[in-house]
C-alpha cells in the first residue's frame, strides 16, 4: 500500500495498524476491502430513509454502517455513526439530520482518499 495512502487514512481517523492485524497483515487484501467499501450503498440508503422519516429502515442502514466501520477500522465514521444508530434504535428521528450531516462529511472525505489512491 502506498505510504501516503496509509498516512492519509490514519490522519482521517482510520485505525490502520489494528485493522491490518485483522487482515493478517495483508495490505493488498485490506486495500481490496477499502475499494469495495466505495460500492456500499448504505450511506445513500440511510439518507433516503431519513428523508422519508422511516426510522426502522434508517436504523438498519446505520447499524450496517456501524459494522462496516468496525471491521474496516473507520473509527472516525464509527464515532459519528454510533449516536445516530442509538437514536434510530429508539425510533427517534429528531436530531438525526445533524448527526447524518456529520457522518456524511466524514464518509465523503474518506471515500475521496480511497478513490485518490485506487
Amino acid at each position: 500500500m502506498d505510504e501516503n495512502f496509509r498516512d492519509e487514512l490514519i490522519a482521517e481517523g482510520v485505525d490502520y495498524y489494528k485493522t491490518l492485524e485483522r487482515f493478517m497483515g495483508r495490505e493488498e487484501l485490506y486495500q481490496k476491502f477499502l475499494v469495495k467499501f466505495l460500492a456500499d450503498e448504505n450511506v445513500m440508503q440511510l439518507e433516503k430513509y431519513l428523508d422519508e422519516k422511516n426510522a426502522e429502515e434508517a436504523f438498519k442502514c446505520a447499524h450496517t454502517i456501524k459494522g462496516l466501520c468496525g471491521n474496516l477500522g473507520f473509527d472516525n465514521l464509527l464515532e459519528a455513526d454510533v449516536p445516530l444508530v442509538e437514536k434510530l434504535r429508539a425510533g427517534v428521528l429528531e436530531g438525526t439530520s445533524e448527526l447524518f450531516e456529520e457522518l456524511k462529511k466524514k464518509y465523503d472525505r474518506l471515500c475521496e482518499i480511497i478513490r485518490k489512491y485506487n
